[in-house]
């Protein structure tokens, strides 16, 4: 069974704002000057070492954009985020705007803390506020037309509000990921997108929906290095003849893409025709448990 971590969705959020940076604040909905670079997420003080942001942002006009990402929004972070945002202003000496993204909330909009002296406020986006079904309406209809889309919708339309059940607005999700006209990109935001599906759908649909693009990956894999086009018989089957024609040495390279994607031993065994011994050094060339 797969088990995905909080510290898991946190890196969602960092990787996926991080590769869509030019697209975030379309995605986010505010009206703030473009993104022109990364800020650094540690700053150093005597207090407090260890407290790092999720992303910060230096906008077209100076100013900061610190991009945060919470189950829930809590009196106690809002304190966080305040000390956060003030050791900002003091390293950059620039206006900070920060803009926190929840999954689900009783209440969206501005969040306000107020101590007397010092008031404090955040924007919250509140992800089930936002309509699944016409987002995905709007995406299958740029993608047939061959018009870009953005890819940070994508990876977070299945915590939107649907008539859909979860399942199928995810199903639906991945099917239009299929989609997207960059390879690359496109296994990553399919990744991305299952990782946070963690959050809302039922294991065994998550597993079936892994193992899909686990396959999905060695088939194209195999495909790009010239092998037989028998796939559609069988993973097992295909990759081995394209095996048989292969070097060890390009048998090996399968062998590690495959461990990289969690294939078992045996399948990987079958379909290179490598014995159990050399499957457990390139384990160990990988920082992987052997048998």
């Amino acid at each position: 069974m797969r088990k995905i971590s909080k510290k898991n969705y946190d890196l969602v959020f960092k990787e996926a704002f991080s590769i869509f940076d030019n697209r975030s604040l379309a995605f986010l909905g505010i009206d703030l000057p473009p993104i022109i670079s990364f800020l650094v997420t540690e700053i150093p003080e005597v207090e407090t070492t260890d407290d790092m942001m999720d992303l910060n942002f230096r906008l077209e006009d100076g100013s900061i954009l610190h991009l945060e990402e919470e189950m829930n929004l809590s009196k106690r972070d809002l304190i966080r985020f305040a000390h956060y945002d003030l050791r900002l202003f003091r390293y950059y000496d620039a206006p900070v705007h920060t803009v926190v993204l929840t999954p689900a909330d009783s209440s969206s909009g501005t969040k306000v803390l107020d101590i007397g002296s010092l008031q404090y406020n955040v924007l919250q986006i509140v992800l089930s506020d936002r309509d699944g079904d016409a987002l995905l309406s709007q995406m299958r209809a740029a993608l047939e037309k061959g018009e870009p889309v953005n890819e940070l919708e994508l990876i977070f339309l299945p915590l939107m509000k649907s008539k859909l059940t979860k399942i199928e607005l995810l199903r639906r999700t991945i099917d239009l990921e299929k989609e997207l006209p960059e390879k690359d990109l496109r296994n990553k935001v399919r990744e991305l997108t299952l990782i946070l599906a963690d959050k809302i759908v039922d294991q065994k649909i998550l597993d079936e929906l892994w193992e899909e693009l686990r396959m999905f990956k060695v088939v194209k894999y195999a495909e790009e290095k010239g092998m037989e086009k028998g796939l559609e018989k069988g993973l097992e089957k295909g990759i081995k003849k394209g095996m048989e024609k292969g070097k060890k040495q390009e048998r090996e390279t399968v062998a590690k893409n495959m461990l990289s994607l969690g294939i078992e031993d045996e399948l990987i065994i079958k379909a290179t025709g490598l014995d159990q011994s050399i499957i457990d050094k390139l384990k160990k060339s990988l920082s992987l448990p052997t048998q």
